[in-house]
């Protein structure tokens, strides 16, 4: 079970974790009432999404030298 704080959450119908309520709305697809549905894992991966090192859905993969440099800022 992740820690979930902040806009992290998880969606209670496919139990997949998300880094926010973007990344969330957007596994979402379909009509409210009609024929809401979670997307598939790879219905996500097409649509551009993937899970980042912590284990949580984000809207977009970001590219590795942003991440090396965002790491370097950190440490």
């Amino acid at each position: 079970m992740k820690l979930l704080k902040g806009d992290k959450n998880q969606c209670q119908g496919c139990k997949e974790y998300f880094n926010s309520i973007k990344a969330f709305d957007m596994h979402r697809k379909g009509k409210h009432g009609v024929d809401r549905r979670c997307m598939t894992v790879e219905e996500m991966t097409d649509k551009g999404m993937s899970v980042n090192a912590t284990g949580f859905w984000i809207t977009e993969k970001k590219p590795q030298e942003l991440l090396d440099k965002l790491h370097k800022e950190t440490t």
